[in-house]
């Protein structure tokens, strides 16, 4: 038997349905987000949520990893600031900033 297709790591669709991922989760908490909510959320057909992530565990693990890649790089930035405090407390008040927007 074939191994199963999975759609490209740096696919835009991809990036769609994890997008769709965080703003369910942020908005209604991980239960919440199901193949058919996700897929409805991203304005996709529910067969390409598991077209690009082969269990709803992948898409979260996933998803994980970018907002941990996402922190690391913003305290790496920090961390080699001529003034890690300061630039510590601007990213804290740009956070909120951010997630509003979608970022």
């Amino acid at each position: 038997m074939a191994p199963r297709r999975i759609g490209a790591p740096t696919s835009k669709t991809r990036s769609i349905l994890l997008n769709a991922a965080e703003s369910l989760m942020r908005e209604s908490g991980y239960a919440a987000v199901t193949s058919r909510r996700l897929a409805a959320r991203a304005g996709l057909k529910p067969q390409l949520v598991h077209y690009y992530f082969r269990t709803m565990d992948d898409l979260f693990l996933a998803l994980f990893r970018r907002v941990v890649v996402g922190f690391a790089q913003r305290q790496s930035a920090i961390l080699k600031s001529k003034e890690p405090l300061k630039a510590a407390r601007s990213q804290k008040r740009a956070a909120p900033q951010k997630r509003a927007a979608g970022k």
